[in-house]
């Protein structure tokens, strides 16, 4: 079952307009968790990040985080990634900013 990404989402973000942004072999990613604690138990397992957990629970938010996602060139987030686990959901970021626009 996928996670539902109609609710709250979480994300890492550092100072003013910075995010979590993972170089992978021929991709920008980011990631959005739907819950907190995957979120925190993610930024645990890499504390050299210095950044923080953060909500996004309006569609403006949540509209304004993929249009910076988008500025940054990331192409598409993971879904409640967990270190040690080989498969997250995947979805490009055009994909949700419609999703969110049409919510």
């Amino acid at each position: 079952m996928e996670p539902e990404l109609s609710g709250t989402w979480y994300v890492l973000e550092g100072e003013p307009g910075e995010h979590l942004v993972v170089e992978a072999p021929g991709r920008r990613l980011s990631g959005i968790w739907t819950k907190r604690s995957l979120a925190e138990a993610f930024l645990a397992h890499h504390e050299g990040l210095g950044m923080r957990v953060s909500s996004l629970e309006s569609r403006a938010l949540k509209e304004a985080f993929l249009r910076a996602l988008g500025m940054l060139q990331v192409e598409a987030v993971l879904v409640d990634y967990r270190p040690g686990v080989h498969r997250a959901r995947v979805v490009r970021v055009e994909e949700l900013l419609k999703e969110v626009r049409d919510a």
